[in-house]
Protein backbone atom coordinates (compact mmCIF):
# COMPACT_ATOMS: atom_id res chain seq x y z
CA UNK A 1 0.00 0.00 0.00
CA UNK A 2 1.57 3.84 -0.56
CA UNK A 3 0.39 7.17 -0.93
CA UNK A 4 0.06 9.39 -4.17
CA UNK A 5 -0.43 13.22 -3.41
CA UNK A 6 -0.63 15.94 -6.37
CA UNK A 7 -1.57 19.41 -6.21
CA UNK A 8 -4.87 20.70 -7.92
CA UNK A 9 -4.37 22.55 -10.93
CA UNK A 10 -7.13 25.85 -11.86
CA UNK A 11 -10.80 24.31 -12.89
CA UNK A 12 -14.11 24.14 -11.41
CA UNK A 13 -14.40 24.20 -8.07
CA UNK A 14 -14.76 21.02 -6.34
CA UNK A 15 -17.68 20.42 -3.54
CA UNK A 16 -15.82 18.77 -0.31
CA UNK A 17 -19.17 18.17 0.98
CA UNK A 18 -19.57 15.67 -2.36
CA UNK A 19 -16.29 13.87 -1.49
CA UNK A 20 -17.57 12.60 1.98
CA UNK A 21 -20.99 11.83 0.78
CA UNK A 22 -22.99 10.55 3.38
CA UNK A 23 -20.50 8.25 5.39
CA UNK A 24 -17.24 9.38 4.50
CA UNK A 25 -15.00 11.80 6.61
CA UNK A 26 -15.47 15.43 6.37
CA UNK A 27 -13.23 18.29 8.71
CA UNK A 28 -13.52 21.87 8.21
CA UNK A 29 -13.11 25.39 8.76
CA UNK A 30 -11.61 28.86 7.30
CA UNK A 31 -8.31 27.87 7.71
CA UNK A 32 -8.27 24.28 6.69
CA UNK A 33 -10.46 21.65 4.45
CA UNK A 34 -10.50 17.78 4.51
CA UNK A 35 -12.78 15.46 3.12
CA UNK A 36 -12.24 11.65 2.10
CA UNK A 37 -14.26 8.55 1.26
CA UNK A 38 -13.57 5.25 0.73
CA UNK A 39 -11.77 3.06 3.66
CA UNK A 40 -7.68 2.51 2.57
CA UNK A 41 -6.93 1.01 5.89
CA UNK A 42 -8.74 0.93 9.64
CA UNK A 43 -5.96 1.65 12.23
CA UNK A 44 -7.94 0.16 15.70
CA UNK A 45 -7.61 1.50 18.83
CA UNK A 46 -9.15 -1.47 21.31
CA UNK A 47 -8.37 0.79 24.54
CA UNK A 48 -9.08 4.01 23.16
CA UNK A 49 -6.86 6.77 23.53
CA UNK A 50 -5.56 5.45 26.81
CA UNK A 51 -4.21 2.43 24.55
CA UNK A 52 -1.00 3.73 24.27
CA UNK A 53 0.30 0.72 22.27
CA UNK A 54 -2.43 0.83 19.67
CA UNK A 55 -1.82 4.79 19.07
CA UNK A 56 2.17 4.95 18.87
CA UNK A 57 1.28 1.77 16.34
CA UNK A 58 -1.56 3.77 14.03
CA UNK A 59 1.23 6.62 14.40
CA UNK A 60 4.29 4.22 12.59
CA UNK A 61 1.86 2.68 10.23
CA UNK A 62 1.43 6.48 9.16
CA UNK A 63 4.65 7.41 9.24
CA UNK A 64 6.47 4.11 7.62
CA UNK A 65 3.38 4.44 4.66
CA UNK A 66 5.56 4.65 0.99
CA UNK A 67 4.24 8.44 0.02
CA UNK A 68 5.11 10.23 -2.72
CA UNK A 69 4.12 13.91 -1.60
CA UNK A 70 5.87 16.88 -3.06
CA UNK A 71 3.50 18.92 -1.20
CA UNK A 72 4.59 18.52 2.26
CA UNK A 73 1.67 20.60 4.66
CA UNK A 74 -0.11 19.49 7.38
CA UNK A 75 -3.00 17.68 6.03
CA UNK A 76 -0.92 15.97 2.88
CA UNK A 77 0.04 12.59 2.40
CA UNK A 78 -1.66 9.80 3.93
CA UNK A 79 -4.53 11.21 6.86
CA UNK A 80 -6.01 9.48 9.85
CA UNK A 81 -9.98 10.78 10.65
CA UNK A 82 -11.20 9.74 13.78
CA UNK A 83 -13.85 10.68 16.51
CA UNK A 84 -13.26 9.08 19.88
CA UNK A 85 -15.47 8.58 22.54
CA UNK A 86 -15.06 10.46 25.51
CA UNK A 87 -14.66 7.83 27.60
CA UNK A 88 -10.70 7.37 27.35
CA UNK A 89 -10.37 3.77 27.27
CA UNK A 90 -13.41 2.77 25.08
CA UNK A 91 -12.77 1.88 21.70
CA UNK A 92 -12.30 3.73 18.73
CA UNK A 93 -10.71 3.93 15.66
CA UNK A 94 -8.87 6.00 13.10
CA UNK A 95 -9.40 5.80 9.29
CA UNK A 96 -7.52 6.32 6.70
CA UNK A 97 -9.80 7.67 3.76
CA UNK A 98 -8.23 5.74 0.20
CA UNK A 99 -9.63 9.55 -1.68
CA UNK A 100 -8.69 12.85 0.13
CA UNK A 101 -9.33 15.99 -1.21
CA UNK A 102 -7.67 19.02 0.99
CA UNK A 103 -7.48 22.94 0.64
CA UNK A 104 -5.63 25.66 2.21
CA UNK A 105 -4.67 28.94 1.51
CA UNK A 106 -5.47 28.68 -2.32
CA UNK A 107 -3.65 25.35 -2.55
CA UNK A 108 -5.97 22.58 -3.22
CA UNK A 109 -4.59 18.40 -3.51
CA UNK A 110 -5.66 15.42 -4.04
CA UNK A 111 -4.28 12.28 -1.61
CA UNK A 112 -5.38 8.37 -2.97
CA UNK A 113 -4.20 5.78 -0.63
CA UNK A 114 -4.48 1.79 -2.14
CA UNK A 115 -2.61 -1.18 -3.29
CA UNK A 116 -0.77 -2.03 -7.02
CA UNK A 117 -0.88 1.18 -9.71
CA UNK A 118 -3.01 4.55 -8.06
CA UNK A 119 -4.41 6.51 -10.83
CA UNK A 120 -2.77 10.14 -10.94
CA UNK A 121 -5.50 12.47 -9.01
CA UNK A 122 -6.70 15.67 -10.62
CA UNK A 123 -9.24 17.50 -10.96
CA UNK A 124 -11.72 16.08 -13.43
CA UNK A 125 -10.22 12.72 -12.19
CA UNK A 126 -12.00 13.54 -8.23
CA UNK A 127 -14.74 15.00 -9.92
CA UNK A 128 -15.33 12.21 -12.55
CA UNK A 129 -14.75 9.70 -9.60
CA UNK A 130 -15.32 10.31 -6.21
CA UNK A 131 -18.20 12.50 -6.42
CA UNK A 132 -21.37 11.62 -4.37
CA UNK A 133 -24.88 13.33 -5.53
CA UNK A 134 -25.69 16.60 -4.25
CA UNK A 135 -27.93 15.95 -0.99
CA UNK A 136 -28.74 18.97 0.62
CA UNK A 137 -32.53 18.55 1.88
CA UNK A 138 -33.69 19.38 5.46
CA UNK A 139 -35.59 16.57 7.77
CA UNK A 140 -38.91 17.19 8.06
CA UNK A 141 -41.87 16.17 11.05
CA UNK A 142 -39.47 16.19 14.07
CA UNK A 143 -40.31 14.74 17.11
CA UNK A 144 -38.45 14.81 20.31
CA UNK A 145 -38.80 10.70 21.23
CA UNK A 146 -36.54 10.57 24.80
CA UNK A 147 -35.38 13.06 26.72
CA UNK A 148 -32.72 11.92 29.61
CA UNK A 149 -32.13 12.66 32.71
CA UNK A 150 -35.95 12.90 32.91
CA UNK A 151 -35.11 15.86 35.48
CA UNK A 152 -31.82 17.70 34.58
CA UNK A 153 -32.44 20.96 36.98
CA UNK A 154 -32.39 17.90 39.80
CA UNK A 155 -28.92 15.99 38.53
CA UNK A 156 -27.70 19.93 38.35
CA UNK A 157 -28.86 20.05 42.55
CA UNK A 158 -27.15 17.28 43.24
CA UNK A 159 -23.90 17.99 41.22
CA UNK A 160 -24.16 21.25 43.41
CA UNK A 161 -24.20 19.52 46.53
CA UNK A 162 -21.85 17.26 45.91
CA UNK A 163 -19.31 20.43 45.03
CA UNK A 164 -20.07 21.72 48.44
CA UNK A 165 -19.33 18.95 50.85
CA UNK A 166 -15.66 19.86 49.03
CA UNK A 167 -15.71 17.16 47.09
CA UNK A 168 -14.67 18.26 43.47
CA UNK A 169 -14.93 22.04 42.13
CA UNK A 170 -16.30 21.18 38.87
CA UNK A 171 -18.68 18.84 36.93
CA UNK A 172 -20.21 19.03 33.46
CA UNK A 173 -23.56 17.63 33.33
CA UNK A 174 -25.07 16.65 29.69
CA UNK A 175 -28.67 16.13 28.71
CA UNK A 176 -29.60 13.69 26.14
CA UNK A 177 -32.51 13.88 23.46
CA UNK A 178 -33.50 11.65 20.45
CA UNK A 179 -35.62 13.13 18.16
CA UNK A 180 -37.12 11.03 14.73
CA UNK A 181 -37.79 12.49 11.34
CA UNK A 182 -40.59 11.56 8.57
CA UNK A 183 -37.50 9.93 6.80
CA UNK A 184 -34.42 8.90 6.98
CA UNK A 185 -31.93 11.87 7.55
CA UNK A 186 -29.18 13.45 5.59
CA UNK A 187 -26.04 13.65 7.14
CA UNK A 188 -24.57 15.80 4.09
CA UNK A 189 -27.11 17.92 4.36
CA UNK A 190 -26.56 18.96 8.21
CA UNK A 191 -23.10 18.76 7.47
CA UNK A 192 -23.54 21.56 4.50
CA UNK A 193 -26.22 23.70 7.04
CA UNK A 194 -23.92 23.67 9.78
CA UNK A 195 -20.70 24.02 7.67
CA UNK A 196 -22.47 26.92 6.33
CA UNK A 197 -24.21 28.85 9.43
CA UNK A 198 -21.13 27.80 11.82
CA UNK A 199 -18.31 29.91 10.36
CA UNK A 200 -16.09 30.46 13.46
CA UNK A 201 -16.46 26.59 13.78
CA UNK A 202 -15.30 23.76 12.53
CA UNK A 203 -17.27 21.32 11.07
CA UNK A 204 -17.24 17.45 11.10
CA UNK A 205 -18.62 14.28 9.67
CA UNK A 206 -17.24 10.70 10.61
CA UNK A 207 -18.89 7.64 9.59
CA UNK A 208 -18.58 4.71 11.79
CA UNK A 209 -20.24 1.04 12.33
CA UNK A 210 -23.56 2.13 10.30
CA UNK A 211 -24.19 5.72 12.30
CA UNK A 212 -23.09 9.10 11.01
CA UNK A 213 -21.31 11.45 13.67
CA UNK A 214 -21.83 15.24 12.15
CA UNK A 215 -21.76 18.82 13.88
CA UNK A 216 -19.74 21.53 13.99
CA UNK A 217 -17.33 22.45 17.06
CA UNK A 218 -15.99 25.92 18.71
CA UNK A 219 -13.49 24.41 20.57
CA UNK A 220 -9.68 23.72 19.62
CA UNK A 221 -8.58 20.73 22.36
CA UNK A 222 -5.29 20.63 20.67
CA UNK A 223 -3.49 21.26 17.51
CA UNK A 224 0.04 20.46 16.18
CA UNK A 225 2.55 21.67 13.47
CA UNK A 226 5.80 20.48 13.87
CA UNK A 227 6.97 21.95 17.43
CA UNK A 228 4.07 24.57 17.23
CA UNK A 229 1.03 23.78 19.25
CA UNK A 230 -2.11 25.73 20.06
CA UNK A 231 -5.20 25.20 22.38
CA UNK A 232 -8.09 26.94 22.29
CA UNK A 233 -10.42 26.11 25.90
CA UNK A 234 -13.73 27.14 25.57
CA UNK A 235 -15.99 27.71 28.97
CA UNK A 236 -18.74 30.38 30.29
CA UNK A 237 -21.91 30.66 27.82
CA UNK A 238 -24.77 33.05 27.03
CA UNK A 239 -26.97 33.93 24.45
CA UNK A 240 -25.81 35.91 21.75
CA UNK A 241 -27.08 38.82 21.94
CA UNK A 242 -26.10 42.98 23.02
CA UNK A 243 -24.83 41.89 26.51
CA UNK A 244 -23.34 38.82 26.22
CA UNK A 245 -19.69 39.87 26.71
CA UNK A 246 -20.76 42.51 29.20
CA UNK A 247 -22.32 39.34 31.06
CA UNK A 248 -19.71 37.08 30.61
CA UNK A 249 -17.28 38.77 31.74
CA UNK A 250 -18.40 40.20 34.22
CA UNK A 251 -19.71 36.76 35.64
CA UNK A 252 -17.85 35.59 38.55
CA UNK A 253 -18.88 32.14 38.44
CA UNK A 254 -18.33 31.57 34.62
CA UNK A 255 -15.14 33.03 34.71
CA UNK A 256 -14.24 30.56 37.96
CA UNK A 257 -15.47 27.55 35.29
CA UNK A 258 -13.54 28.65 32.54
CA UNK A 259 -10.03 29.47 34.86
CA UNK A 260 -10.10 26.00 36.00
CA UNK A 261 -10.00 24.59 32.27
CA UNK A 262 -7.56 26.88 31.43
CA UNK A 263 -5.48 25.93 34.57
CA UNK A 264 -5.47 22.32 33.81
CA UNK A 265 -4.73 22.62 30.05
CA UNK A 266 -1.74 24.35 30.65
CA UNK A 267 -0.76 22.79 33.67
CA UNK A 268 -0.41 19.39 31.28
CA UNK A 269 1.14 21.49 28.04
CA UNK A 270 3.71 23.09 30.57
CA UNK A 271 6.13 20.40 30.74
CA UNK A 272 6.06 19.46 27.11
CA UNK A 273 7.18 23.00 26.05
CA UNK A 274 10.29 25.10 25.96
CA UNK A 275 7.82 27.82 26.05
CA UNK A 276 4.02 28.22 26.93
CA UNK A 277 1.75 31.81 26.31
CA UNK A 278 -1.19 31.87 28.94
CA UNK A 279 -3.43 35.03 28.43
CA UNK A 280 -3.86 35.87 31.77
CA UNK A 281 -7.77 36.94 31.03
CA UNK A 282 -10.13 35.66 28.72
CA UNK A 283 -11.42 36.91 25.41
CA UNK A 284 -15.04 36.84 23.88
CA UNK A 285 -15.78 33.85 21.39
CA UNK A 286 -19.34 35.20 19.23
CA UNK A 287 -20.72 31.88 17.34
CA UNK A 288 -23.53 32.18 15.31
CA UNK A 289 -26.06 32.10 18.09
CA UNK A 290 -24.16 31.66 21.15
CA UNK A 291 -21.22 33.37 22.93
CA UNK A 292 -17.99 31.79 25.27
CA UNK A 293 -15.36 32.94 26.96
CA UNK A 294 -11.80 31.41 25.29
CA UNK A 295 -8.43 31.39 25.57
CA UNK A 296 -5.85 30.71 23.02
CA UNK A 297 -3.02 28.55 24.81
CA UNK A 298 0.06 28.95 22.58
CA UNK A 299 3.55 26.86 23.08
CA UNK A 300 6.75 25.46 21.54
CA UNK A 301 7.16 21.06 21.85
CA UNK A 302 10.51 20.13 23.17
CA UNK A 303 11.79 17.02 21.43
CA UNK A 304 12.08 13.78 23.68
CA UNK A 305 14.64 11.14 22.45
CA UNK A 306 14.67 13.36 19.07
CA UNK A 307 10.74 13.51 18.53
CA UNK A 308 8.47 15.79 19.21
CA UNK A 309 5.08 14.73 20.80
CA UNK A 310 2.39 13.91 18.01
CA UNK A 311 -1.01 15.64 18.15
CA UNK A 312 -2.36 11.94 18.80
CA UNK A 313 -0.21 12.25 21.91
CA UNK A 314 -0.88 15.66 22.93
CA UNK A 315 -5.14 15.11 22.65
CA UNK A 316 -4.51 11.73 24.84
CA UNK A 317 -2.60 13.26 27.17
CA UNK A 318 -5.23 16.27 27.52
CA UNK A 319 -8.56 14.65 27.49
CA UNK A 320 -11.01 14.89 28.60
CA UNK A 321 -10.27 18.49 29.89
CA UNK A 322 -12.83 20.34 32.31
CA UNK A 323 -14.09 21.44 29.38
CA UNK A 324 -16.34 18.42 29.01
CA UNK A 325 -15.03 16.78 32.42
CA UNK A 326 -14.44 18.24 35.76
CA UNK A 327 -12.13 19.08 38.68
CA UNK A 328 -10.54 17.04 39.80
CA UNK A 329 -10.83 14.30 37.20
CA UNK A 330 -11.30 11.07 38.94
CA UNK A 331 -13.99 12.45 41.05
CA UNK A 332 -15.72 14.47 38.18
CA UNK A 333 -16.06 11.40 35.71
CA UNK A 334 -17.31 9.11 38.69
CA UNK A 335 -20.15 11.76 39.42
CA UNK A 336 -20.84 12.19 35.54
CA UNK A 337 -21.12 7.89 35.36
CA UNK A 338 -24.04 8.57 38.39
CA UNK A 339 -26.11 11.21 37.05
CA UNK A 340 -25.95 10.89 33.59
CA UNK A 341 -28.22 8.78 30.98
CA UNK A 342 -25.09 6.13 29.91
CA UNK A 343 -22.01 6.46 28.15
CA UNK A 344 -21.52 9.81 25.99
CA UNK A 345 -19.87 7.67 23.02
CA UNK A 346 -18.37 10.02 20.84
CA UNK A 347 -20.41 13.49 21.85
CA UNK A 348 -17.89 15.21 23.90
CA UNK A 349 -15.01 13.24 22.59
CA UNK A 350 -12.16 14.29 20.69
CA UNK A 351 -12.73 14.64 16.83
CA UNK A 352 -9.63 15.03 14.02
CA UNK A 353 -7.04 14.44 11.40
CA UNK A 354 -3.13 13.05 12.25
CA UNK A 355 -0.95 12.77 9.21
CA UNK A 356 2.51 11.00 8.82
CA UNK A 357 4.35 13.52 10.62
CA UNK A 358 2.60 13.88 13.51
CA UNK A 359 0.72 16.74 12.50
CA UNK A 360 -3.04 17.22 12.98
CA UNK A 361 -6.06 19.21 14.76
CA UNK A 362 -8.42 17.34 17.54
CA UNK A 363 -11.82 19.66 18.51
CA UNK A 364 -14.41 18.30 20.80
CA UNK A 365 -17.26 16.36 19.84
CA UNK A 366 -19.75 19.14 20.83
CA UNK A 367 -22.43 21.06 18.72
CA UNK A 368 -23.27 16.98 16.83
CA UNK A 369 -25.33 14.62 17.06
CA UNK A 370 -25.58 10.79 15.60
CA UNK A 371 -27.68 10.21 12.76
CA UNK A 372 -28.99 6.37 12.23
CA UNK A 373 -31.78 6.32 9.62
CA UNK A 374 -34.31 8.10 10.43
CA UNK A 375 -33.01 9.26 14.26
CA UNK A 376 -31.08 11.68 15.94
CA UNK A 377 -29.45 11.55 19.23
CA UNK A 378 -27.99 14.74 20.12
CA UNK A 379 -26.10 15.76 23.66
CA UNK A 380 -25.66 19.46 25.16
CA UNK A 381 -23.44 19.88 28.41
CA UNK A 382 -23.32 22.96 31.32
CA UNK A 383 -20.13 23.24 33.80
CA UNK A 384 -21.34 23.03 37.11
CA UNK A 385 -19.67 24.87 39.92
CA UNK A 386 -20.26 26.10 43.05
CA UNK A 387 -22.59 28.97 42.08
CA UNK A 388 -24.52 27.34 39.31
CA UNK A 389 -28.54 27.81 39.18
CA UNK A 390 -30.23 24.21 38.03
CA UNK A 391 -32.69 26.56 35.51
CA UNK A 392 -30.14 28.59 34.26
CA UNK A 393 -27.48 25.57 34.05
CA UNK A 394 -31.32 23.64 32.21
CA UNK A 395 -31.41 27.30 29.47
CA UNK A 396 -27.64 26.92 28.24
CA UNK A 397 -28.25 23.14 27.31
CA UNK A 398 -31.24 24.30 25.15
CA UNK A 399 -29.22 27.04 23.64
CA UNK A 400 -26.72 24.53 23.09
CA UNK A 401 -29.27 22.12 21.06
CA UNK A 402 -30.72 25.24 18.96
CA UNK A 403 -27.91 24.76 16.46
CA UNK A 404 -28.27 21.53 15.51
CA UNK A 405 -32.10 20.81 15.66
CA UNK A 406 -31.75 23.78 13.37
CA UNK A 407 -29.57 22.59 11.16
CA UNK A 408 -31.30 18.99 10.68
CA UNK A 409 -35.18 21.28 10.38
CA UNK A 410 -35.37 24.87 10.02
CA UNK A 411 -38.12 25.80 13.13
CA UNK A 412 -37.37 22.95 15.02
CA UNK A 413 -35.97 24.25 17.89
CA UNK A 414 -39.61 24.69 19.10
CA UNK A 415 -39.61 21.67 20.28
CA UNK A 416 -37.24 22.53 23.19
CA UNK A 417 -40.19 24.39 24.95
CA UNK A 418 -41.09 24.36 28.46
CA UNK A 419 -42.64 20.93 28.15
CA UNK A 420 -39.71 19.19 26.73
CA UNK A 421 -36.96 20.49 29.28
CA UNK A 422 -36.91 18.57 32.43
Amino acid sequence: MRALTRVLGPGAPIDPIRVCGENGVFFGNDQLVLAGTGRAAVLQLPGGLADRAACDAAEAWLAGLPSDDPIGLPGTGPVAFGALPFELDAPGALVVPSVLYGRSGGLEWVTVVGEGPLAEPSREWLRSEALAPARLEPASGLEIVESLPLDYPAAVARATAAIATGALRKVVLARRIVVRAERELVASALLGRLFDDEPSSTAFLIGRDGDVFVGASPELVVARRAAAVVSRPLAGTAPLDEGAGERLLGSAKNLEEHALVVADIAGVLDPLCSELIVPSEPSLVALHTIAHLGTRIEGRLMAEGGRTPSALQLVAALHPTPAVGGVPRAQALALIGELEPGPRGPWAGVVGWLDGRGDGDWMLGLRSAILHGDRATLWAGAGIVAASDPAEELAETTVKLVPVLEGLAPGSSALLGAGSLR
